[in-house]
């Protein structure tokens, strides 16, 4: 035999572990071990199994068998009863109500319905009410031994093992993880059968271990060593040497085979420098390290290794290297289950589901109304069917219900999203709001009989919902007991410009070197890429920065992707965690799940829809849907023409400016004389996806209102919604239909091919002649004429390429849109609240919607006392939106409350309400007082400064029975007022004083300093963080917002005058002769337009076309 399995194995997927462990990918070990001739290979990654299914698929692709390992850390700390969060709790099972103490884990912890929480103790099994006010921690001793052991799969049942494992080894509820993922050492000494263990590198037990460990893991050898062995390797370093020896007399007292292992980081010399300068750039380094030798080894390279490390006979170590041949052969291939994994939650799905249609049907408000059950029935039946053929029952079963739990809970999600919205089924039993028939849509988009992959459905909710869903699911299972869920990992890694700045950092090249080049790099075709020009310039640079970049560097976890199933995922797909998240993370990405048919549901967030539903709250109005509102009301629609703010997908500038054109009255006019059927939601819908990259090419004909007009009727007439233009992928589809003669099933086969990009020219020339023959036999058009007819369908099929919408989608889209401009047409002071509640601490958005405000002459207030509540509220008399007072720091509802509970008192001054603050001990503290003076809440009572010194006096005097006439004097309060207020005088003293009446009295007369408009930003700064300030005559007076000084000096300021936010360049001359920073009042007397510059190609800066930035040449402070 002349070669040998390499099983000790890292790719940069060990990152997400260990900091900077490599920066090779795992294809390119593949592919070098294909090479090289290898019959298997297996990657055994620092505490974890990342990607293992695609490392399986890759590799048996290959040609060579794929073994399942992972370089384990293990621990003797596993005592981890002691270690448990504990809780106060009222102990049910005696009649006394005093409290205890209990212990419990996480695991056991939930909420009831009736919002009572309920924990069991670990110690007596029983449950308990818990009191989450009383949460604290019992200290936490972990050792951080974390020895290095790798554990084999040697057939399916080890590697769910294997992934049992390792899923337990990341909690952080107990002893497992502590800097890394660890495995109890009494749990891998009861390791079965199924998993081959060796002893691994010098970081293992046997070489780093107490006695006690070291003795309990070989005696674990000892009686194991049909499975187990003692791991060798060859770098050539004198621990390596001397351990290499010991474990060879281990191996020959009891009987233990020695096994090879490379325990290799690289796949050559340049990967491992490309390694170091990564490490460098980090400021990572291990030092025992440095003489190792971890490149791969091919047969040959390995042996002349052991042969120049000269540590043990030859026999022995080629015995050694012979047993990874072993090894492997004891390993048993395995077949994953590639069928669809929808859950099952009810034990008669198909009887369950229909039971549901029909209750469903019985009782939904718009469908009876509209259509006769002639008409819905066969809809009905007809999907029913398709979801029973594609095995989808479970999986609608599973939405349906999630739908019922948020109806209980009063959470509305999205209208729809996605190609669901083409099910009537789907409609009926409230997954969407989207009636597929009123709408057109079409159901093969969603769910095709003949379909490969998985039914997919993606929910929106508002940001509060969408937290409120993710647990339900995440941390409660949905309440149901055979219910597994996880949230889906994601990898980091170093994107091209990064790479740039890393490598140069690590090869000391000047910061402004390696910014300038990395600002060259540009997107293209969703690649990062540089022009070859910089490549030539700077070969030792791109050397290494085109190994480091696209490195993994950490772990996160989907946005919105939950992994759902019925099976044990923690051995089925294995789990991981995060320190910045309380639930599992799935060790297999989005695509690995999707192709081994595990249900994902996207829960994502989309704030309108939070903002639709607090403004119908908020107006007393029943939630606005597709169904309830009137879509062609043309006052809205001209109202959302005149101005996008708020209008979901069209509120940037290039949107809007279309919207103008695309729904002007002369453009809607033509579009209605050619067609009879004209909505205006419909062309909404159109008009979003034209601003899509597939409609590029005649987008700014449509707006001016040119119509495409073939002179076949049949055509003409489908194509009339789209001004005669395929642009939607149904369209598409329905062409292939209608005019090819495809089934609905191939139609939508042949969209998702030209939605991916594989073999459009081949559908092409087929859809050429279906069309041709098809069209020429069914309508009798003349095949000349249908020649002539194809060339601009060719052209919108293949610009479709480049992404064409859905109308399935883009309804549901343009139906929140239209709602948005209806509520804020019709309920403006509800809609804005809602927005600026939903919108909150979003500077640009608050900006946007401020302007919007008084553009329509709504004024929005910042808090003020009688009016503001915990969040932004509104008064209609007033026509004023007032801000929330929760939202500002160190403040929260607690204190808004107070100040709603005295907003109806009369007050005689200032002091009064202090006195009543404190004598009802209302929750405010003194920093929460100030922050609201200093923002004017209490401008009834005077101005800030003036009301600032009351409080300190107040604070001060207050409750107090005399006073000293020096202090007095210091104070500056008269002596006719005190004498006034107080029964007796000595020489020194006013005694028996009445100092609310001295207050009182004293305020009339007290002075103080006025209060600037740089002491109102200054407070502003301070305790919102931003500015809202707008006075047209501060023109050319700004505040600094931020500085960035690493190259020419940048300075983002807020200006006065109009409430923009800019940034300008200053000359770096000028801010070192008058630098500034945050906070900074400047008047700007001076400002020039300069083109923007860029490095080039020679290495020289060159204005870029069309861009300029703004430089501010004059300018002078006025405060700070």
């Amino acid at each position: 035999m002349d070669n040998y399995v390499v099983y000790h194995l890292h790719s940069d997927l060990s990152n997400g572990v260990t900091n900077v462990d490599s920066v090779t990918k795992f294809g390119e070990y593949i592919e070098a071990a294909k090479k090289m001739g290898m019959k298997a290979m297996a990657f055994s990654e620092h505490g974890n199994i990342f990607e293992w299914f695609h490392k399986k698929e890759a590799i048996e692709n290959a040609g060579m068998k794929y073994i399942h390992a992972v370089e384990a850390y293990i621990t003797e700390d596993n005592n981890s009863d002691h270690k448990r969060t504990v809780y106060s709790a009222i102990d049910l099972f005696t009649s006394s109500t005093a409290k205890k103490d209990v212990r419990i884990s996480f695991e056991n912890y939930y909420k009831r319905e009736d919002g009572m929480y309920l924990a069991k103790c670990i110690d007596d099994d029983k449950t308990y009410p818990i009191d989450p006010e009383s949460i604290r921690e019992e200290k936490v001793v972990k050792t951080r031994d974390n020895y290095h052991c790798v554990l084999i799969a040697k057939n399916h049942a080890g590697v769910r093992e294997i992934n049992r494992l390792t899923s337990q080894s990341f909690c952080r509820t107990d002893s497992h993880f502590y800097y890394m993922p660890r495995i109890y050492l009494d749990d891998l000494l009861n390791t079965s059968d199924n998993v081959i263990v060796t002893s691994a590198c010098l970081g293992g037990i046997l070489s780093k271990g107490t006695d006690e460990v070291k003795e309990r893991f070989l005696d674990f050898c000892i009686k194991n060593k049909h499975r187990c062995y003692l791991e060798i390797q060859h770098h050539n370093v004198e621990d390596q040497k001397n351990y290499n020896k010991e474990l060879y007399a281990l191996s020959r007292e009891y009987g233990i085979p020695l096994i090879a292992g490379t325990d290799t980081h690289a796949l050559n010399d340049t990967h491992m420098e490309g390694r170091k300068i990564l490490q460098l750039s980090k400021g990572v380094h291990f030092a025992e390290e440095d003489a190792w030798d971890l490149t791969f080894k091919s047969f040959e390279t390995l042996c002349e290794a052991y042969k120049r490390q000269d540590s043990l006979p030859e026999e022995v170590w080629m015995e050694a290297i012979m047993n990874t041949n072993r090894m492997a052969d004891c390993v048993e291939t395995f077949e994953l289950d590639r069928n669809t994994k929808y859950p099952k939650i009810y034990d008669h799905p198909l009887q369950t589901y229909k039971q549901k249609i029909n209750q469903a049907y019985k009782v939904h408000p718009y469908v009876r109304k509209r259509y006769k059950s002639e008409e819905i029935n066969p809809i009905i039946r007809d999907e029913v069917d398709v979801y029973e053929k594609t095995k989808s029952i479970d999986f609608m079963l599973l939405q349906t219900y999630l739908r019922e739990w948020e109806t209980k809970h009063d959470i509305f999600c999205g209208y729809g999203r996605g190609s669901v919205s083409g099910s009537e089924v789907a409609y009926i039993l409230g997954i969407t709001q989207m009636d597929s028939k009123k709408f057109g849509l079409n159901f093969f988009r969603f769910m095709n009989p003949s379909r490969v992959t998985n039914a997919d459905i993606d929910t929106d909710y508002s940001s509060r919902d969408r937290d409120i869903i993710k647990q339900f699911i995440l941390r409660d299972h949905m309440d149901l007991p055979n219910i597994r869920a996880s949230e889906i990992i994601t990898f980091n890694t170093i994107a091209l410009k990064g790479a740039i700045k890393d490598v140069g950092r690590a090869l000391r090249m000047s910061i402004v070197e390696t910014s300038a080049i990395s600002e060259a790099v540009y997107l293209e075709d969703g690649k990062w890429i540089i022009d070859d020009v910089f490549r030539e310039r700077y070969p030792d640079l791109f050397k290494y920065v085109d190994i480091v970049s696209g490195t993994i560097v950490s772990i996160g976890s989907h946005p919105s992707g939950v992994l759902v199933s019925d099976l044990n995922i923690d051995e089925e797909v294995g789990m991981c965690s995060l320190s910045t998240s309380d639930y599992p993370v799935s060790v297999l990405n989005m695509k690995e799940l999707d192709a081994l048919m595990y249900v994902k549901l996207d829960i994502l967030g989309l704030d309108n829809i939070g903002v639709i539903n607090e403004t119908c709250k908020l107006a007393g109005i029943e939630r606005m849907t597709p169904d309830n509102v009137d879509l062609d009301d043309e006052d809205v629609w001209r109202d959302i023409r005149e101005d996008t703010t708020l209008i979901f997908q069209w509120e940037s500038a290039s949107a809007q400016a279309y919207l103008k054109r695309f729904m002007s009255d002369e453009t809607i006019a033509i579009a209605k004389s050619n067609n009879k059927d004209f909505s205006y939601i419909k062309w909404f819908s159109f008009g979003n996806g034209l601003l899509r990259p597939g409609c590029a090419s005649f987008r700014d004909d449509v707006a001016e209102g040119h119509v495409l007009v073939t002179g076949f009727k049949e055509l003409d007439d489908f194509l009339s919604t789209t001004s005669g233009r395929i642009t939607m992928q149904e369209d598409i589809m329905k062409f292939l239909v209608n005019f090819c003669g495809y089934s609905d099933a191939e139609s939508d086969t042949v969209r998702r091919g030209i939605a991916k990009k594989y073999g459009t020219e081949k559908f092409i020339d087929e859809i050429h002649d279906r069309f041709i023959s098809y069209s020429n036999e069914t309508y009798g058009a003349p095949k000349e004429q249908l020649e002539e007819i194809f060339p601009p369908i060719k052209q919108g099929i293949i610009d479709a390429t480049r992404y064409a919408f859905s109308w399935n989608h883009s309804d549901a889209y343009s139906c929140v849109g239209y709602i948005c401009g209806y509520l804020r047409y019709y309920y403006p002071l509800e809609f804005l609240t809602a927005a600026l509640n939903t919108f909150e601490g979003k500077e640009e958005k608050t900006l946007n919607i401020t302007n919007y405000t008084k553009k329509k002459g709504i004024k929005v207030e910042g808090v003020k006392f009688r009016h503001s509540t915990s969040e932004y509220t509104f008064n209609k008399e007033e026509n004023v939106i007032y801000k929330g007072i929760a939202s500002i720091k160190y403040l929260n509802s607690k204190v808004a409350d107070a100040f709603q509970s005295i907003k109806d008192m009369k007050f005689q001054d200032f002091i009064h309400l202090l006195a009543v603050v404190k004598e009802k001990s209302l929750p405010v503290n003194s920093k929460q007082m100030k922050i609201l003076i200093q923002l004017n809440f209490f401008e009834e009572f005077g101005e800030v400064k003036y009301l600032l010194k009351q409080y300190d006096y107040f604070d001060l005097l207050y409750g107090k029975k005399q006073m000293k006439k020096d202090k007095a004097n210091s104070l500056g309060i008269p002596y006719e007022i005190i004498k006034r207020n107080s029964e007796k005088e000595s020489e020194k003293t006013f005694t028996k004083v009445n100092m609310m009446g001295v207050l009182h009295d004293y305020i009339n007369v007290m002075p103080y300093d006025r209060t600037t408009f740089v002491d109102r930003v200054g407070y502003q700064l301070e305790n919102l963080g931003y500015i809202d300030i707008v006075d047209n005559q501060y023109k050319g007076y700004v505040v600094v917002l931020e500085t960035e000084t690493k190259y020419t000096p940048k300075v983002k300021v807020y200006a006065l005058a109009n409430g923009n936010t800019l940034t300008v360049k200053v000359a770096k001359k000028d801010f070192n002769r008058n630098p500034l920073q945050k906070g900074d009042i400047v008047h700007i007397t001076n400002q020039k337009k300069k083109a923007r510059m860029k490095m080039s190609a020679e290495g020289k800066f060159v204005p870029v076309e069309g861009e300029f930035d703004w430089w501010a040449t004059k300018y002078e402070m006025v405060g700070k």
